[in-house]
């Protein structure tokens, strides 16, 4: 009978060789798996504790907002929009907000000058 006859390919001993070394990396993978998914949870818990942290230090604030800082609120009234609390205007906007770029140089320079004037740069 043809049908229990051995074929020629791989050998009992090349059969067991193989499945052993498939099941030490699975072993292997499975270990570095656990590793990986314990250094991703116990990351998770850490970040969620310094938020929990930080929110509590928050609260505990006397001033949580900048917007109802005096020193802040000062810092408009004298030199970023002179005489009134507009949080909107040319030079605050140029200020304090960030500009990327090779536009820069040209930017400082600008601020430099003298007698800038402030409704020119708010078409821009």
């Amino acid at each position: 009978m043809h049908i229990f006859a051995e074929k020629a390919g791989m050998t009992r001993r090349q059969f067991l060789k193989g499945s052993g070394l498939l099941a030490v990396t699975v072993i292997v993978s499975g270990i570095f798996a656990k590793i990986g998914i314990d250094a991703f949870a116990a990351g998770d818990n850490y970040i969620a504790q310094r938020a929990a942290g930080l929110y509590s230090l928050d609260e505990k604030m006397a001033l949580r907002k900048s917007h109802e800082n005096p020193e802040i609120i000062e810092i408009y009234r004298e030199f970023l929009s002179p005489g009134e609390e507009k949080y909107l205007s040319a030079k605050a906007h140029h200020l304090l907000h960030t500009k990327y770029g090779k536009n820069i140089p040209a930017f400082i320079e600008e601020l430099k000058a003298p007698g800038q004037n402030e409704n020119s740069h708010e078409a821009a």
